[in-house]
């Protein structure tokens, strides 16, 4: 038996989030993505975060259950310093 996985299309958050912001995801996911090619991952159970720019206290942290060579800019969390998710997305933390 032989199958293929087709990935889920996902939508970009580019035009919902300031320039500021979409560079700084940009950045964090290439930096996932770097880690992911170097061999220095610990499977899903590790992360590396980003203050977002700006007045708020956002930060930016990959999603749960994803491996770090999947991680995009637009797959990101957002969450405050409490932890709350604060922008919507079909993924957890």
């Amino acid at each position: 038996m032989s199958g293929t996985v087709t990935p889920l299309k996902q939508r970009s958050v580019r035009e919902q989030v300031s320039a500021e912001e979409w560079a700084a995801r940009v950045d964090l996911a290439a930096c996932y993505r770097l880690v992911a090619r170097m061999g220095w991952t610990d499977l899903i159970y590790t992360h590396i975060s980003a203050r977002v720019p700006g007045p708020e206290h956002h930060f930016l942290i990959n999603p749960y259950g994803l491996m770090f060579d999947e991680v995009t800019a637009s797959n990101l969390v957002k969450v405050d310093l409490d932890g709350q998710i604060v922008m919507e997305t079909p993924y957890s933390f």
